[in-house]
């Protein structure tokens, strides 16, 4: 994305070109998605806060409806 002035007058300063940074590493959503698919197929996840084991929590049918951690305690629902 180039940043034009309105008009090129003298002593103008040149279109300045943006870049965005590179990525660098998984995403948030990267992470969320992730132990998600890891809990709805019913497999210990990787808890997003702490890096503990996440085990499924299950409802009243045999699909996981979030999980939990076992060493900080957070919910994902």
């Amino acid at each position: 994305m180039a940043v034009h002035a309105p008009a090129r007058a003298y002593g103008m300063p040149r279109p300045v070109q943006l870049k965005a940074s590179p990525r660098e590493g998984r995403t948030l959503e990267d992470v969320l998605s992730g132990a998600w698919e890891d809990l709805t197929a019913h497999r210990t996840a990787a808890c997003p806060v702490c890096a503990g084991a996440m085990e499924p929590r299950y409802g009243a049918g045999p699909a996981a409806v979030g999980g939990r951690c076992r060493s900080c305690r957070t919910e994902f629902v």
